[in-house]
């Protein structure tokens, strides 16, 4: 069923316009996904025929109420999402695809992280293609990251700058909410880490670069970095200054969700090997809105068409899509303007995420492994 949120007229009154963003907010809580007409004409057309039939969604999330604070904020403006809930998303979005996941552990203020970590094992397990990274915060003790990767199948870890041990989740550096001893330990048993980089420039960000640099080359050789929203780079400038030293750097890797500037990725696509990309969708609710991750010079906003009440569309019969459609047309086109053959794109969205078994003391995974 396509379900639309009601439309703004001109000249609302600030009143009228709480109604209305409580009215979208509603609408999308209880639904997680509104897809729309304009949404399946435009998959017809621009999409189905370029999106690969095998998808690996390296940055997925699940969401359980029963695992939060009763009193987080996250839990009026997240939908929940199982297990089920993103199969049936991507079912919408990608019809007729075959998807499996790096579920990663989700950040939000007021989680239970061993209950959340739990929830995500009993969901994921059953697939044997998907894989997990689990929620860390800089106080998880080591005991419980070795137990879960040895014991449990979790493949790595997802940190964020939400809980930097400064307080300060927009200026921290890595080791501030992945400490030193958690990278030695991820060095030791080889794992993935996904990281959102904190600081102004993102992955542009000389301290980054020069922090990654001494991880990778010197002190944690075995950590595998998987740096979310293309090193963050949602404009152009931080992409290309990630690239001309990351791309230097052994185990780096880069997923490429909520981007939806072209340049980031041709910057990506032209100046770095295309076997360190892997898709991502940032499923369910970074990517279900109708709207875009706009770059204003060197930055950037998200912008939900549904909550501006006087953004209009008179001058055409087209309507804005959902999110994770801007991401992948701008993917498409970059691909075209840099000249990936087909062969690559089936690698950036599979082969480069689905490589070598991997075992664990009596543990073996059993497929080829994820990442």
């Amino acid at each position: 069923m396509i379900r639309r949120p009601p439309r703004s007229t001109q000249g609302v009154s600030s009143a009228a316009s709480d109604v209305y963003k409580r009215q979208v907010q509603k609408m999308y809580f209880e639904n997680g996904l509104d897809y729309r007409e304009e949404d399946k004409l435009f998959w017809e057309e621009e999409l189905a025929d370029w999106m690969p039939n095998r998808i690996y969604d390296v940055h997925a999330h699940l969401f359980a109420p029963s695992t939060m604070d009763p009193t987080s904020k996250y839990l009026k403006t997240v939908p929940p999402a199982s297990y089920q809930d993103l199969i049936d998303w991507n079912a919408t979005l990608f019809p007729g695809r075959e998807v499996h996941f790096l579920m990663l552990g989700r950040p939000a203020e007021g989680t239970d992280v061993p209950a959340h970590n739990d929830y995500m094992y009993e969901q994921v397990t059953p697939d044997p293609l998907s894989r997990m990274n689990r929620l860390t915060i800089p106080s998880t003790p080591l005991e419980e990251i070795e137990h879960d990767v040895k014991e449990r199948g979790f493949v790595g870890l997802k940190v964020y700058r939400l809980y930097s041990v400064t307080g300060d989740v927009d200026n921290c550096r890595i080791h501030e909410f992945l400490p030193h001893e958690q990278m030695e330990l991820a060095s030791e048993l080889g794992l993935w880490v996904t990281m959102h980089l904190s600081r102004s420039e993102g992955g542009g960000d000389p301290q980054n670069l020069d922090d990654l640099a001494e991880y990778t080359m010197k002190r944690y050789p075995g950590i595998k970095w998987i740096l979310a929203h293309c090193a963050r780079s949602f404009t152009y400038m931080h992409a290309q200054r990630a690239v001309e030293r990351l791309r230097d750097m052994p185990n780096i890797w880069y997923d490429m969700s909520a981007v939806t500037d072209l340049r980031p990725f041709l910057s990506l696509f032209q100046k770095e090997d295309h076997k360190p990309l892997k898709f991502r969708s940032d499923a369910i609710d970074s990517t279900s809105f109708h709207g875009y991750y706009i770059p204003f010079g060197h930055a950037w906003q998200m912008l939900n068409t549904d909550t501006v009440p006087h953004l209009r569309f008179d001058l055409t019969k087209h309507k804005p899509i959902v999110c994770i459609y801007e991401q992948l047309i701008s993917m498409k086109h970059a691909a075209e303007i840099a000249g990936l053959t087909k062969s690559q794109i089936e690698d950036i969205f599979w082969r480069n995420a689905v490589r070598e078994p991997v075992s664990y003391t009596h543990l073996t995974l059993p497929t080829i492994l994820l990442v």
